[in-house]
């Protein structure tokens, strides 16, 4: 994972440090969130994200099924604090649909 290298891993952290006014520890939490997350969905996560299912009704025969679909446009509103945790998280979260 490059967010996992050092080199990087501070290359990120100083761009946040740049645009928003947090101390060295606040801006690299936020790279590593956004790494840790990244590793968490990688593999099936995102394939069990978009999983149907079906449940028995109350009459024989009768069945119900649910499947989800991504279904529109994305559009993310972030708060200028967190300038890559927030936007990251949630437009990936998004396209993982």
């Amino acid at each position: 994972h490059l967010l996992g290298q050092p080199e990087i891993e501070e290359y990120f952290t100083k761009l946040i440090q740049r645009v928003v006014g947090k101390s060295w520890g606040q801006c690299k939490g936020e790279v590593v969130v956004v790494r840790k997350w990244l590793a968490s969905f990688s593999g099936d996560n995102v394939r069990n994200l978009s999983r149907s299912f079906g449940l028995p009704g109350d009459h024989f025969g009768q069945e119900t099924r649910g499947y989800r679909w991504p279904f529109g446009g994305v559009c993310v509103i972030t708060p200028f604090n967190f300038p890559l945790e927030i936007p990251c998280i949630q437009t990936l979260s998004a396209l993982f649909m």
